[in-house]
């Protein structure tokens, strides 16, 4: 596992995971997001994304904060299902995720003990984006603490295939950063900041998956 950097000119911009949630006030930047390359062992990322490649799928997902975009495919792992907050604890979600998916629990453990110390997990989830697919922007939470995990399971991705995740500043103006699915990558960022799922090309013979993990930073 190691951190990702990116090369802008002569200057390196090492992306780190943060511990501390951005300011309500300030906008957002690229410093936000948090990359990770090759985060899981080759055998890891064959066992996750066999198991996503398994029956059970639904169709019909889209996001409430951008309900014009596409309907999507998606598993539902653990936690709450929607914004409704029944009572639950980190403990019943955790053996929930447990149950129902072993080799995603496995997967959550590992942000947890490298990346995401003072996490309790809300909400495990996986998309599937056909090709013409199209997101919308949205943001994941309105509450600062909350932070959202991706990973991307392919062993293949072609460029041409689109599909990227790209970020938005506050007012959703301009792009702050646009983050190629590169196979075994796990990005981390809050989930007050805007961002969209590109639309995966009608060249691509693939179901764009990625891999959700909603958190909250509660120390």
């Amino acid at each position: 596992m190691r951190e990702f950097v990116i090369a802008t000119g002569r200057q390196l911009i090492l992306l780190a995971p943060k511990t501390n949630p951005p300011s309500l006030l300030a906008d957002f930047s690229r410093t936000d997001i948090s990359i990770v390359d090759d985060f899981l062992s080759r055998q890891d990322q064959e066992g996750v994304l066999s198991y996503l490649l398994e029956p059970g799928w639904a169709y019909g997902a889209y996001s409430s904060t951008a309900p014009a975009a596409s309907r999507y495919w998606f598993k539902h792992f653990a936690g709450y299902f929607k914004e409704t907050r029944d009572v639950r604890t980190a403990v019943d979600i955790e053996a929930e995720l447990m149950t129902a998916a072993p080799t995603v629990s496995r997967v959550w453990s590992l942000i947890k003990s490298k990346l995401a110390k003072g996490h309790t997990l809300t909400r495990c989830y996986a998309n599937g984006y056909p090709n013409g697919a199209e997101g919308g922007l949205h943001t994941d939470s309105n509450a600062p603490n909350h932070h959202t995990f991706i990973y991307y399971p392919h062993f293949k991705w072609d460029p041409n295939y689109a599909g990227e995740t790209v970020f938005f500043n506050r007012d959703g103006a301009d792009i702050i950063a646009s983050i190629y699915p590169r196979p075994n990558r796990l990005i981390a960022f809050p989930g007050i900041v805007p961002h969209i799922a590109r639309g995966v090309a009608r060249c691509c013979p693939e179901l764009r998956m990625t891999l959700m993990f909603k958190t909250e930073l509660v120390r």
